[in-house]
């Protein structure tokens, strides 16, 4: 587990620093929203499990690595961490650097929830309710100075004191369309999981980074949305509202907490032209390729990950009791005893007053083998134990009561299953008779014989009554032609004169 984290985390670095590298040149071809779905990679890679190694084939990328001869280099660091360690290498320092990632990651997510906690607290503080749209709450406050959006469970979107006189009708409009925005792309609780990923790389550079570059294209994204709603000939107007948005109260909230580099970026973004179909469908495949193909080149597990694995292969074996042990140690204690591995034992060395020379009645005799004892035969089978007889089941009645019931024998079984007699035979004149006997065993024995060919001549006695009572409805129809009438009745003749012979 300690190295598919340890993996992810260097997997996920090379991610963002890729994605870094592609956002501007796919915000240019493609547009700002694809420039945002980019960082769903790094994502992606984190919630993705360890692969099975069998299932990744080796790539041309791989076979070049091959080839450079950095698998040699890198699986020296096993072979050096095989290495017996020297009595002074005394401090785990694994384990107290994996302690300071946990302890700085718990600060982290700390100081971001309380943080949040006093910014809804300080920027609801006397606020004026305006209206709501759907779940959303509009809220005036005089602590805001730019529009701004927050909240995932109860959504606000809160305006400045001096929204109405800063922003003419059509900006005011289109800055609330723009909170609007990411409250109905989930942008807060994307804010949330980034945060969550930049807690796990808190000491990661590049990771900060990256959280401004995606924070910059979700502004970017929502700018084009609004676009898109609005028209690219109201792109002045948006202008002039980010820019008096900017203008605002420093802590105007998490929309507007980008240098103004960004909001350069933005403005520059609003003269965009609009991109053919065909343009942005090359450019969403080569984009979901380069997502596919980084997901699989880092993958745990894979034949690309086990170089990484080299590395990380010493994580595994991390022992935080080894922390403990550190605290305990006393301070003067500056090395540890290494226990001497006995050596082979070899064979005794004469006494001293025993000389190589001596008759062989001085010499110690060695004791005798004792004798093997004989195989046993193939027929020497041990006898086999009786078997217990079977304890009685424990059943519950209805209410509840334990019932004891044992296990039937076969006799009890041939009793309660009947002997069922079933053949073709007319007696007593009924077409099936049963009859019940019970031996002495208290078996019961039933037989039944059925009459076929009485069976038959009540059927063939029913269907003629039927044949007639039809003959008769027929011949009593008024509104039947009389040609119509006669031949049915024709047919209905013959068939019942058919009858009759057959009887």
């Amino acid at each position: 587990m300690s190295v598919w984290i340890a993996e992810t985390l260097i997997a996920t670095t090379l991610l963002m620093a890729i994605v870094m590298l592609l956002r501007r040149p796919v915000a240019r071809w493609l547009g700002a929203g694809t420039a945002y779905c980019l960082w769903l990679l790094p994502l992606a890679r984190m919630m993705l499990p360890a692969l099975p190694q069998e299932v990744v084939h080796r790539s041309p990328l791989q076979m070049a690595v091959d080839r450079a001869g950095l698998p040699t280099l890198l699986d020296a660091a096993p072979a050096m961490a095989a290495l017996p360690a020297r009595a002074e290498a005394t401090i785990p320092w694994l384990e107290i650097g994996a302690s300071f990632w946990l302890l700085g990651l718990v600060i982290f997510l700390t100081v971001q929830a309380v943080g949040y906690v006093r910014f809804r607290r300080f920027i609801l503080n006397g606020a004026t309710p305006v209206g709501e749209e759907g779940r959303i709450h509009i809220v005036s406050s005089p602590r805001a100075g730019g529009p701004l959006a927050f909240g995932i469970l109860r959504p606000f979107i809160v305006l400045p004191a001096d929204f109405a006189l800063r922003f003419d009708p059509q900006e005011r409009a289109m800055a609330i369309a723009h909170e609007r925005a990411h409250h109905q792309r989930g942008d807060l609780a994307a804010n949330m999981i980034a945060l969550l990923l930049l807690g796990l790389h808190w000491c990661n550079p590049v990771a900060w980074i990256a959280y401004r570059a995606y924070r910059a294209d979700q502004e970017q994204a929502c700018d084009a949305r609004v676009l898109a709603l609005y028209g690219q000939d109201q792109a002045p107007v948006y202008g002039r509202a980010i820019l008096k948005a900017a203008a605002g109260h420093p802590f105007a909230g998490a929309c507007h907490l980008n240098p103004i580099t960004v909001f350069k970026r933005r403005l520059k973004m609003l003269s965009a032209h609009e991109m053919s179909l065909r343009r942005i469908s090359w450019g969403m495949a080569a984009v979901a390729l380069v997502t596919m193909s980084g997901l699989a080149l880092t993958a745990s597990g894979s034949r690309a990950a086990q170089q990484v694995a080299a590395i990380t292969e010493k994580v595994d074996s991390m022992n935080f009791g080894r922390l403990a042990d550190l605290v305990a140690q006393p301070a003067s204690a500056t090395e540890i005893a290494i226990p001497q591995v006995p050596e082979p034992s070899a064979a005794p060395k004469p006494a001293p007053h025993e000389r190589t020379g001596d008759t062989a009645a001085n010499v110690p005799s060695v004791p005798a083998v004792p004798p093997i004892p004989p195989a046993p035969a193939a027929d020497m089978v041990p006898p086999v134990p009786p078997l217990p007889p079977a304890p009685p089941m424990r059943l519950r009645d209805e209410d509840g009561r334990a019932l004891s019931h044992a296990i039937p024998s076969e006799a009890e079984i041939r009793r309660t299953v009947p002997d069922v007699d079933v053949a073709n035979g007319c007696e007593e004149g009924r077409s099936v008779n049963r009859r019940e006997t019970v031996d002495a065993d208290g078996r019961r024995h039933i037989r039944v014989r059925i009459c076929e060919a009485q069976i038959s001549a009540q059927a063939h006695r029913a269907a003629r009554a039927g044949l007639i009572a039809a003959r008769a409805q027929i011949a009593a129809a008024a509104r039947m032609s009389d040609k119509i009438r006669a031949d049915v009745l024709r047919d209905l003749d013959k068939e019942i004169a058919h009858m009759d012979e057959e009887e």
